[in-house]
């Protein structure tokens, strides 16, 4: 049987692909491309280890309608299934790693109930490779670290917890963090990076610099 495998490509930068990602891009018959709004960033980042020809595009939709996602997941996964039926090993690329705030995983779900082998390839993440650009430490010791999506309902009491906290997805909230942030007393301890390992990378050590309105791939790590 034909196996569905979910690889991740890194937060943006070719080079920081595992060498079982390539591998794995190069081997498989079919490449599962996500894309949301024309875009396909995972697909840019790995371009270069993949053959077009392979290509399978998986429209995303950019909305948090439970609904309208559960369809195009779906959609996915029965376009998927197509392919493993015939026999074709399809990878499924993902921005970052696959395990967090992912697509794959949710059309993973669905095929692992339809009774398909699948295989997770983790990858660097996005707050990993924003650390490593701003040379800073996400943990030492005991020390906890919180992951907070931007459109988190909660995200005030969990900058309260003590830890480091990351931030993703922040752009578009930008202008309500940096606010939330100063009143919390934090704003001087929070670096960001936009677009990290990207073309328009922009690194702000001073989060006060930062414009109120950024891509979706800027990152906040508060110390």
């Amino acid at each position: 049987m034909a196996k569905f495998y979910g690889v991740g490509v890194g937060p943006g930068e070719s080079g920081l692909l595992t060498l079982k990602a390539v591998k794995i891009l190069k081997n498989a018959d079919v490449i599962a491309v996500p894309s949301a709004g024309g875009a396909r960033t995972a697909f840019d980042t790995a371009k270069e280890f993949i053959d077009e020809n392979k290509v399978l595009d998986c429209a995303v939709p950019m909305t948090k309608d439970k609904a309208r996602l559960g369809a195009a997941y779906k959609k996915i996964a029965d376009d998927i299934e197509t392919r493993l039926k015939a026999g074709r090993d399809t990878a499924f690329i993902t921005l970052g790693d696959p395990s967090v705030y992912s697509t794959y995983t949710r059309v993973r779900d669905i095929l692992t109930k339809r009774g398909y082998a699948c295989e997770t390839v983790p990858a660097v993440t996005s707050f990993c490779a924003t650390a490593a650009r701003l040379e800073t430490t996400l943990c030492e010791g005991d020390e906890p670290l919180i992951i907070i999506p931007a459109g988190c309902k909660d995200i005030g009491s969990l900058l309260d917890q003590s830890g480091t906290k990351v931030i993703m997805k922040s752009g578009g909230k930008l202008g309500e963090i940096k606010a939330l942030l100063s009143e919390k007393g934090l704003a001087g301890r929070a670096v960001m990076a936009e677009k990290c390992g990207m073309d328009g990378e922009k690194i702000y050590t001073d989060i006060e610099t930062a414009g109120s309105d950024k891509s979706y791939f800027s990152v906040i790590i508060v110390r």
